[in-house]
């Protein structure tokens, strides 16, 4: 068996209402900023 070294790998799920700072939370953690659709660019 082929033994590879993988970094673990997380998933996170992050709920909030709009303008609540997600993106914001989550540009901090990763350092990507994630809004890409035009109505999110608007808001930022």
């Amino acid at each position: 068996m082929n033994q590879e070294k993988r970094q673990p790998e997380v998933n996170i799920g992050v709920v909030g209402h709009v303008d609540h700072g997600k993106t914001t939370l989550v540009q901090a953690l990763t350092g990507i900023w994630t809004a890409r659709h035009s109505e999110e660019l608007k808001r930022a």
